[in-house]
């Protein structure tokens, strides 16, 4: 009687709020079985239709006769009549591949109640085993439950689709309030020490989006959760980092920027996926790149030469980009999605890309958008959405007939891909100073003159690669991912040597020993030579050219150069003592050209650095 007397006094007090149909959900963890249980009492004060649709694993009890199924919709129609309320249990099952519960964890990943939709207001009373500290995402604010023990209310101001749980006996939970955003960092006792450096970098993080975007952080609550599985990702209010990664600088200075700023672009504005994927491109842009303010040149010129590395030939529409399945997928959804968006910036202008960013946000918070729906509010037309969303295709630049006289230099620039008519940007260096400007071209030949100053002066195309174009072959480093992202690689080494490298490698289709090493196994392809602290007279006179490096005796040592035996697009990594622990650490620094390690712990490192531009006269600075 009591518990009807309460729920009813809960109705009076939200429908005076000019609410419609509120709910009262219940949910308790039983970690003994690996379920959630649960009851949603769903009431209004005149005619209602709510729509409950459960997630996987879920299962829908029900004995009142307003409720319907609609197996093919897969949903449940329940019919509110006045102050007669709809009672209806649940039981969730842990979703295989991201949901967890144990006797000392669990993790909800994939919604702890069923998707309830024309619902503005919610109590949630939430039991936790003993002993086990926790919380759900999204919530407006939360109170101990007296006479309950481990149970808490969750106060929704607007019913989420999805609600999350983390929750551990072993969590330390510390908040702080910043701009009315509630932050928790939910971190394991080991790593308690964490939480003020956490904390603080999610508020400034959130401080800073506002301010860019002029626009409230999307969630009343946000809580930066210690996992135990190695990877990070943003939930709505919530960016999860597991254990092996949270204490690691690139989480500060990075990674938990990239999952504040998901909450504005994947969680309250979703795609629609009727374009392509802008989610991550558009993140990437505001995050990663954002944070590169002394080098964006360098971080461009990188995405293009990882693209060349993984997509090359195999690079396809962003229109058809969906997730980060892998390098191929990045390199096209993150990389060039990126391009295309500060390729958007330079046409219409920084005031103007930013005034049409924050409109997107205003416009489109809590809805869905797509490529189309973005790149108009920036302002771009017609001819650049259906060039760079629908099409396959990238600029390439060819320049022929150089001829200069008397300080006039004239050129033919050959352009392929790109909209019809395109600014190709320039650099003219003279006695120091540079100057900055655009080429006006259209797809096919252009005849370009342009008058210097002096014999001595320096003419460069795109040195600040703001173009999405195909490098030079001179722009292009020598770098690991190359190999990575080859389609085949031929293998030199002692025998019975290759099946570490294979493990790594998964293009190698060709295996030599190295003593038969020839310059037929080499020329215009990708190799990888296996050397010990010695190399064979055969492969010393064969690649004289490409062993100018030096290693230490014993020490694993992995050295990239591109291939003599080819037009410069084809590359050759030494792996001197290389074994499996090191091997393993390779892919995550594609974009080194040499490493060293000691006892399998990295103690050198270098990057290639080659020419910035397309250089049509002059020497000097690139850039």
């Amino acid at each position: 009687m009591r518990k009807i007397l309460l729920f009813l006094i809960f109705i009076i007090f939200l429908t005076s709020k000019s609410y419609a149909a509120v709910t009262m959900i219940k949910s308790y963890v039983d970690a003994d079985y690996g379920i959630i249980k649960g009851t949603i009492t769903i009431a209004s004060t005149k005619k209602e239709q709510v729509v409950i649709i459960p997630y996987d694993d879920m299962q829908i009890l029900y004995d009142d006769r307003r409720v319907t199924y609609n197996k093919k919709a897969g949903k449940y129609i329940v019919e509110i009549d006045e102050l007669s309320p709809v009672i209806i249990s649940y039981i969730k099952h842990p979703s295989k591949y991201i949901d967890r519960i144990t006797s000392n964890y669990v993790a909800i990943y994939s919604s702890i109640v069923p998707n309830i939709s024309n619902i503005e207001r919610a109590e949630l009373y939430l039991t936790l085993p003993n002993g086990f500290q926790g919380l759900l995402s999204e919530f407006f604010s939360i109170t101990p439950v007296k006479d309950k023990a481990n149970t808490f209310l969750y106060i929704y101001n607007k019913m989420p689709k999805s609600i999350y749980l983390a929750a551990s006996p072993d969590y330390i939970i510390k908040n702080v309030t910043q701009n009315n955003v509630k932050i928790y960092t939910l971190l394991f006792k080991e790593h308690e020490d964490l939480s003020y450096k956490l904390l603080q970098k999610s508020a400034y993080y959130i401080e800073m989006y506002e301010k860019l975007f002029s626009a409230s952080f999307p969630y009343d609550s946000f809580m930066v959760v210690e996992d135990h599985m190695p990877y990070g990702h943003a939930m709505n209010a919530m960016a999860v980092f597991g254990k092996s990664i949270i204490d690691k600088p690139f989480v500060y200075d990075r990674s938990l920027g990239h999952e504040v700023l998901h909450q504005y672009f994947g969680s309250a504005i979703e795609c629609s996926m009727t374009d392509g994927n802008f989610l991550e491109a558009i993140t990437t842009y505001f995050s990663d790149y954002f944070y590169e303010k002394d080098d964006r040149i360098k971080y461009r010129k990188d995405i293009l030469s990882e693209y060349e590395a993984y997509a090359g030939k195999k690079g396809f529409p962003l229109k058809e980009f969906e997730y980060n399945a892998g390098k191929l997928e990045q390199a096209v959804g993150y990389g060039k999605g990126l391009m295309v968006l500060h390729m958007a910036k330079n046409i219409v202008g920084e005031e103007a890309f930013m005034n049409g960013i924050r409109a997107f946000i205003k416009d489109k918070m809590y809805s869905y958008a797509s490529w189309y729906d973005l790149l108009t509010y920036i302002g771009t037309d017609e001819d650049f959405y259906k060039t760079w969303i629908e099409k396959n295709e990238n600029i390439a630049l060819f320049i022929d007939n150089i001829v200069y006289n008397n300080k006039k230099l004239s050129f033919n620039l050959v352009r392929k891909g790109g909209q019809q008519h395109l600014q190709v940007p320039y650099i003219h260096i003279s006695n120091g100073e540079m100057k900055e400007g655009n080429l006006p071209t259209v797809i096919g030949g252009n005849n370009i003159e342009y008058t210097l100053l002096d014999d001595n002066d320096t003419f460069i195309i795109d040195s600040g690669y703001h173009l999405m174009r195909h490098l030079y072959t001179n722009e292009i480093p020598s770098a690991f991912y190359y190999l990575f992202g080859s389609e085949e690689i031929t293998y030199a080494g002692l025998r019975n040597t290759d099946k570490s490298f294979k493990d790594v490698f998964k293009s190698i289709n060709e295996v030599v020993h190295i003593r038969k090493l020839s310059l037929h196994h080499i020329k215009d392809k990708n190799v990888i030579i296996s050397l010990e602290n010695q190399v064979p007279a055969n492969v010393a006179e064969l690649l004289k050219g490409a062993l100018n490096f030096t290693f230490d005796m014993g020490n694993s040592t992995y050295v990239v150069v591109k291939n003599p035996y080819s037009k410069g697009n084809k590359f050759i990594m030494f792996a001197i003592n290389a074994n499996k622990n090191t091997l393993n650490k390779l892919i995550h620094y594609g974009s080194y050209s040499y490493l060293a390690f000691k006892d399998n712990s990295l103690v050198e490192s270098e990057k290639d650095d080659t020419s910035y531009g397309i250089r049509i006269y002059g020497k000097g600075v690139t850039r």
